[in-house]
């Protein structure tokens, strides 16, 4: 009897290999963040890595070309999460609508099993903030017809930022709905100074 020549022969199907990827990979991240959170991502090797995952230096290098490569992958998908956040903020027509977008960012970030959570309680928290605050400035930006180069806005949009991680932080803090009330002020102020000018 023969075996068959399309790549089943080993008995391992597609689907298979892919939830060991998955599987691998997800082993990969989580070794990578718990040594970030203990040693805040200073000199963190693929050895190290590897050997928290519980896998070979070999198998890590085969799904990543570096500890680097992991961290972007981590970061890239938790700015992606809160991009969506993002656009649903700018896309509100309302100071409700903005409140809710508030909430479900500060449900993530507060989250911390979630990558978006885990990761800001690592030595990555300040490269994922920066990249979060020029999100806030391109829809800033969009909002209220900001130039590349408008220094209001990169100051509006690095005041939302820190006043967003302030309001995350703080025990007895206001309700989104009141971070949204003045949030829409300062953009209102920005804008309106934006048709005065005009």
């Amino acid at each position: 009897m023969s075996r068959p020549q399309d790549g089943s022969a080993k008995g391992v199907d597609a689907k298979t290999q892919d939830k060991r990827v998955a599987r691998t990979r997800r082993a990969i991240r989580e070794a990578l963040l718990n040594l970030m959170a203990q040693r805040g991502g200073a000199d963190i090797t693929p050895k190290d890595v590897a050997d928290a995952a519980l896998i070979n230096k070999k198998t890590f290098m085969a799904h990543y070309a570096s500890v680097g490569a992991v961290i972007q992958e981590m970061e890239d998908e938790a700015v992606g999460s809160v991009s969506e956040v993002l656009d649903e903020a700018a896309a509100a027509t309302d100071e409700e609508g903005l409140a809710r977008a508030i909430e479900r960012l500060g449900a993530m970030v507060t989250d911390g099993a979630s990558g978006l959570g885990r990761l800001l309680r690592t030595g990555a928290r300040e490269d994922v903030v920066a990249r979060i605050q020029l999100g806030v400035r391109e829809r800033l930006g969009r909002i209220v017809g900001a130039a590349e180069d408008d220094l209001a806005c990169d100051f509006l949009a690095g005041g939302i930022t820190s006043a967003f991680r302030r309001w995350v932080g703080q025990e007895n803090r206001p309700s989104a709905s009141e971070l949204s009330r003045r949030v829409c002020k300062l953009v209102r102020s920005v804008a309106a100074e934006r048709g005065a000018s005009r």
